[in-house]
């Protein structure tokens, strides 16, 4: 009897001691960095991010820290830096997303949170916006073409990388815990506005007409076929884009990112499988932050003024590529709630059969008494390590604003005025010594944090 109770005994303080690590939190405190964002001090907030590095890789792992950091370098005009730390990011979420299709043990066994941060679609794909700007920052439309091409090809992508991930789940884990998949949801999102109209820009300044064409086109065909993603009306400017302007003017155009995309938060439900067992089901849910900027206005130094439309809701497109991704997660955790219950059922079944098969009276009640405690065991490292992964990157915008205006060659100097719905001004922005010339890239960019 001795041996079975130590043996007993030993699970008892595994499972309390998992139950106690898996409920520890890996909370960051960022108010520092995202103060500073806030307040558009994007060199301040990339400084500090980088002062905090060791322990931010240490919390929440090296992904998230190069995708905030890759995000405040862009808006801090440290071009290089800012590929540098995509490249990363990116590189990191193939790997991520390979290790997924082989099915880590561990997030079926605990939760989630067990493994490195695998990043949101919507992070990988914008990335590449991000290093198309880099580059055209640099004077390199080559490259920034090549990002956008990457960007639209990992857009067609989506459903075929959720079918996939479907189909590992339910050959891993499914089967055996008597679950059955559901993989017949579709994305609807499969092309960006915003992208091909980074195209068309781009092919129009670097000579490419029937590209450029081509591109515009796209874009009006996103807005068309996909109307719960873009459900306003395509900007004024793409139908000006690529006309000739007149009087040997430069057309020129200004993309503007404005607020922050959608964060993550835990949804939990719990239901009963017996009056003595539950199971709870931890879910991620994306959040949208109330937007701030209602109208952008930009004023040239000589007078010229234009207004900025939207031209992509970049929050609406991480919510439809998380949808896909929340069926996914949610497979997944009800395999996993559900082995875990089967646990602690095995583990009442098992005392009960043993007690009953007992020698003595205080045998069975020794047996009933720590089988019990190891029920209970059971049941509080269900709850304690079911928790749901609510990662996320912090500085992706939410909204892209775009407008073009026909100018003479020059050097201009540009402030963007943004307001809200009353129409107060809530932040302003100076664009200065912008060049104007035929061959150049005449692609300008301004950012709102709010």
């Amino acid at each position: 009897m001795s041996r079975r109770t130590d043996r007993i005994l030993t699970a008892l303080l595994v499972a309390a001691v998992m139950a106690a690590t898996f409920s520890c939190t890996s909370a960051l405190q960022l108010q520092t960095v995202t103060q500073n964002h806030r307040q558009a001090d994007y060199q301040g907030a990339y400084d500090e991010l980088k002062s905090l590095e060791t322990l931010y890789v240490e919390r929440q792992g090296r992904l998230l820290f190069a995708l905030d950091a890759g995000l405040l370098a862009h808006y801090a005009n440290q071009w290089d830096s800012s590929n540098r730390y995509l490249d990363e990011a990116q590189r990191r979420i193939w790997e991520a997303y390979t290790e997924s299709i082989t099915a880590n043990v561990a997030s079926y066994l605990v939760n989630d949170n067990t493994r490195a941060y695998q990043g949101e679609d919507y992070e990988d794909i914008y990335a590449n916006v991000f290093k198309a700007l880099n580059y055209v920052h640099m004077g390199d439309a080559g490259a920034a073409m090549v990002e956008l091409r990457r960007f639209s090809e990992k857009q067609q992508m989506l459903q075929d990388k959720y079918d996939t991930l479907m189909a590992s789940v339910d050959s891993t884990a499914g089967r055996s815990a008597g679950y059955q998949v559901d993989a017949s949801l579709s994305i609807r999102f499969s092309s960006s506005a915003l992208g091909n109209w980074l195209h068309m820009v781009l092919a129009r300044d670097s000579g490419e007409v029937s590209q450029a064409q081509f591109s515009a086109n796209q874009v009006r065909q996103a807005f068309t076929k996909q109307p719960a993603i873009y459900p306003f009306k395509v900007p004024e400017t793409v139908a000006k884009d690529l006309t000739l302007p007149a009087d040997g003017k430069v057309r020129v155009n200004l993309v503007a990112f404005t607020g922050l995309a959608p964060f993550k938060e835990e949804v939990v439900e719990r239901f009963w499988l017996s009056p003595a067992n539950y199971v709870k089901i931890a879910l991620p849910r994306m959040v949208e932050r109330p937007a701030s900027v209602a109208s952008i206005e930009v004023r040239l130094d000589n007078g010229t003024r234009f207004v900025l439309e939207p031209m992509e809701d970049i929050g609406k497109v991480a919510q439809e590529a998380f949808r896909l991704k929340r069926s996914y997660i949610e497979s997944k955790t009800v395999i996993r709630s559900l082995l875990k219950s089967t646990g602690t059922t095995f583990i009442d079944a098992t005392t009960d059969v043993m007690s009953s098969n007992a020698e003595t009276s205080e045998e069975a009640n020794s047996i009933q008494f720590y089988g019990t405690l190891l029920s209970f065991a059971s049941r509080i490292f269900n709850e304690a390590s079911e928790q749901a992964d609510v990662r996320l990157s912090h500085f992706y915008p939410d909204m892209a604003w775009v407008g073009g205006v026909d100018l003479p060659v020059g050097t201009y100097d540009a402030h963007v005025v943004y307001r809200d719905r009353s129409g107060r001004i809530i932040h302003e922005q100076n664009l200065t010594d912008l060049e104007v010339a035929h061959g150049n890239l005449g692609l300008w960019e301004s950012v709102c944090p709010l």
